[in-house]
């Protein structure tokens, strides 16, 4: 009879233990579907924002315009040299895909222009290319070509174009304070946001890589907003009568406009180059039809250190 007693007694203990341990698998199953469904990012949301988020920055600091950012530009001489803070060490542990984008999304930031209502049209917002930030305290890498307007002493500003600026993941704009160093052999430059009391979440840079090797892009094409592609670097292009400032990467991972200034980044999440332009490929030149290729050109990160005075 005892006997019988004590089996029931560790029947009914092994049905309490079982019934703890479901009831934390279902607890945890709850939140890992939270956790899942908190991956998912309303980026209409973020790019309708922008507008009032610059307002609000506008009330508390005036942004720098393009007019003013441009007479400024005009003064730095070509040969300048970016001085910055030290440099994130570059990342030494091979990450997944999605540990990479999830380490370094916040240091991917949109370069906007704010455009006045004119010739019947609202004022609005129009997203123009990509940045990187390279230092916690505000300097970013974008190309040469998305400031060319405030670099060229002979472009012309659109008259309703009055503001570019960066705005980040998290929807926090920041006025751009200055171009710091630009090549426009190498489609590259460095220049300088004011961060107020934030810190950003630099990018470290990395070393070339050999092709055949893995890269990765997150970029804003279109209003696609933090679009992540993979590939590989399908070949290094040197152009001898340029010198340094004309090598190229190519890859394979996808990008397009609105992708300009946008990190390529390696299986350890450092930065190894930056997008810089697109050639598509037909089947018939003139007129082009049938597309069959596009190549990926992007710069190495060497080009961009070679703007910095370390």
């Amino acid at each position: 009879m005892m006997n019988l007693l004590k089996l029931r007694i560790k029947i009914k203990g092994a049905l309490m233990v079982s019934l703890f341990i479901l009831l934390m698998v279902s607890q945890f199953s709850v939140y890992a579907q939270a956790e899942k469904e908190d991956i998912y990012v309303d980026y209409n949301e973020l790019l309708g924002n922008i507008l009032t988020n610059l307002k609000a920055a506008q009330a508390k600091t005036p942004l720098l315009g393009s007019a003013q950012l441009r007479k400024q530009t005009l003064t730095l001489p070509s040969d300048a040299k970016a001085r910055i803070s030290p440099l994130t060490k570059p990342g030494r542990k091979e990450l997944t895909g999605a540990q990479i984008i999830q380490a370094r999304k916040d240091g991917v930031l949109m370069v906007c222009k704010y455009f006045k209502a004119a010739e019947g049209k609202p004022e609005r917002i129009q997203l123009h290319a990509t940045a990187t930030a390279i230092t916690e305290d505000g300097f970013c890498a974008s190309n040469w070509h998305v400031f060319m307007n405030f670099i060229q002493r002979d472009a012309e500003l659109p008259t309703t174009d009055s503001i570019t600026f960066v705005v980040s993941l998290k929807g926090d704009i920041y006025p751009i304070e200055r171009v710091l160093a630009y090549n426009e052999n190498a489609d590259a430059a460095i220049f300088k946001i004011n961060t107020g009391n934030n810190r950003l979440s630099p990018v470290p840079l990395g070393a070339a890589l050999a092709v055949g090797e893995t890269v990765h892009a997150l970029t804003n094409p279109g209003d696609y907003l933090y679009y992540y592609s993979k590939g590989v670097v399908a070949r290094n292009t040197a152009d001898h009568k340029t010198g340094p400032m004309g090598d190229r990467m190519e890859i394979t991972a996808d990008y397009a406009k609105g992708s300009s200034g946008g990190p390529i980044l390696d299986d350890r999440g450092n930065m190894v180059g930056m997008v810089s332009t697109t050639h598509s490929i037909y089947a018939q030149e003139r007129p082009q039809a049938n597309l069959q290729m596009v190549i990926k050109t992007t710069i190495p990160v060497r080009s961009i250190r070679s703007l910095i005075q370390f």
